[in-house]
């Protein structure tokens, strides 16, 4: 059984006899789902064999980039344009109509970032990535022995008009994001914490911690989604798990490995996509993205 209520409220989450569907196979470490509805496709990463893929809603799956200099987080600007958080390049990328690439953010206060990971969109307009060492440490995704030039691991803020600062620099290794509203950013950290914090966000782009929002067992939260109801979708060791928006679990959706990411997309915006270690997923809902 795939889907495993805690609550009976979950189910009502899932049309009669949702399940998740395989739609690829034989990755390594698949991540960073994204609907690009301009498009029609969900683009998503395989970091560690340095390619991107998209599967369109006519359900063909086709390579991307190949290279993708180590791309793995991504979501989408104000405009709709893709934004890519790239370990290859440490830096935070657009991708113009033309399929060109405008690097929008490389360092801070004249160092280089680490390793952008994931990125989110606020309201307002600003981008809001987490910059943990990854791909510096880890050969496979795209780190060459290069050290550290910032004296932490924190979460940026990339404003419409170009200005750059770091408000958050007080997690371990800050990684999956999402903005429940305008004045409240939930962030995972996947280093010794191994928990979802709450932040207030002030609308001058600042963040104070709150405290622990919530934390999955098995594994950690990765990336995590909000939907149109404030629910919280979270990756975990054992596959997606959903939350009330005070982080109480409603129920899992039970994968064969663990997960690092999803997406809602689609043509309706209800099918849940998620990137699970060497596999990519889809499963429909009854739900669409906040």
């Amino acid at each position: 059984m795939t889907l495993h209520a805690t609550r009976l409220e979950f189910t009502g989450l899932f049309p009669a006899g949702a399940a998740p569907e395989q739609l690829g196979r034989g990755y390594t470490w698949t991540e960073g789902p994204t609907y690009v509805p301009s498009r029609g496709v969900v683009v998503f990463s395989d970091v560690r064999q340095n390619r991107t893929w998209a599967y369109s809603d006519g359900g063909e799956l086709r390579e991307e980039l190949n290279p993708s200099e180590y791309q793995n987080g991504h979501t989408l600007d104000a405009q709709g344009r893709l934004i890519a958080c790239s370990h290859g390049q440490r830096a935070l990328l657009r991708q113009e109509p033309d399929g060109s690439w405008t690097t929008l953010a490389r360092t801070f206060e004249g160092a280089r970032f680490n390793s952008p990971n994931d990125v989110a969109l606020h309201p307002d307009g600003s981008l809001w990535f987490t910059d943990p060492s990854y791909g510096l440490d880890k050969p496979e995704e795209g780190g060459r022995g290069e050290p550290m030039e910032l004296p932490g691991r924190w979460v940026f803020r990339l404003a419409p008009d170009g200005t750059l600062t770091a408000p958050i620099r007080d997690r371990d290794k800050p990684n999956g994001l999402v903005f429940a509203s305008a004045d409240t950013l939930l962030l995972a950290d996947t280093g010794k914490d191994s928990a979802t914090y709450r932040y207030d966000v002030t609308p001058d782009g600042r963040a104070t911690l709150v405290g622990e929002h919530f934390r999955v067992n098995p594994g950690k939260t990765d990336g995590l989604r909000v939907d149109e109801a404030g629910r919280i979708w979270s990756s975990a060791g054992d596959g997606v798990h959903v939350l009330t928006p005070d982080g109480q679990e409603l129920g899992r959706i039970l994968f064969p490995e663990v997960v690092s990411n999803l997406c809602f997309g689609g043509p309706d915006g209800t099918a849940l996509y998620v990137t699970a270690t060497t596999g990519f997923w889809r499963i429909m809902t009854l739900t669409r993205a906040g």
